[in-house]
């Protein structure tokens, strides 16, 4: 593996293991009313979608299994569109995404 991926590969772990620590704890009616939590998660999304768009493509066509355009995607919509993210879906992503991603991870 490229040294350049292991970089990125532990921020992507560090982001993960954020998201975790600030919504392990809460529901889904909590995360809808609280902006900072929001917020916070929202930051690290973008953070982790811009570490896997600098991962080479060997390492995301080695790992297919991953679908690095939607984690890339809700990164860009994050960024870029913020005003139109839609925190359900955000919460959906953290619940059942957030956990696979953090699986994978771990195996590196």
């Amino acid at each position: 593996m490229r040294e350049r991926d292991r970089d990125y590969i532990a921020r992507i772990k560090e982001e993960l293991l954020f998201i975790g620590k600030i919504t392990s704890h809460i529901n889904r009616d909590k995360f809808l009313s609280d902006e900072t939590i929001q917020r916070a998660s929202s930051m690290s999304l973008i953070t982790l979608g811009e570490c896997v768009n600098h991962l080479s493509d060997e390492f995301r066509e080695r790992h297919s299994e991953i679908e690095w355009a939607q984690i890339i995607a809700i990164r860009n919509i994050a960024a870029h569109g913020y005003w139109s993210l839609n925190m359900k879906q955000l919460w959906q992503t953290i619940e059942e995404d957030v956990p696979i991603l953090a699986e994978f991870f771990d195996a590196f």
